[in-house]
């Protein structure tokens, strides 16, 4: 079982980093993986893998910590803060 879903937004732990899940591998004999996607420290886009106790999940504390999930807004969609 996944402890995060596909697009959700997670922060990698040892960073600081933000992105969101682009995918993921279950394994027989090892915890769980997940291909991120985020923005590193140094401004370069990155995707790279990360083990499941690696990454946090970003929650919506507007939202009572609902977790994120990235998603195509339309282009008309306005965006509040």
């Amino acid at each position: 079982m996944f402890k995060f879903g596909l697009n959700q937004l997670v922060e990698i732990a040892v960073s600081g980093e933000m992105g969101h899940i682009k995918g993921r591998g279950e394994y027989s004999n090892h915890i769980n993986g997940y291909y991120v996607h985020y923005k590193a420290g140094d401004g370069r886009a990155v995707t790279s893998w990360f083990d499941e106790n690696d990454i946090i999940a970003v929650e919506d504390k507007a939202s009572g910590g609902q977790p994120i999930f990235v998603v195509d807004a339309p282009e008309a969609a306005a965006v509040k803060q």
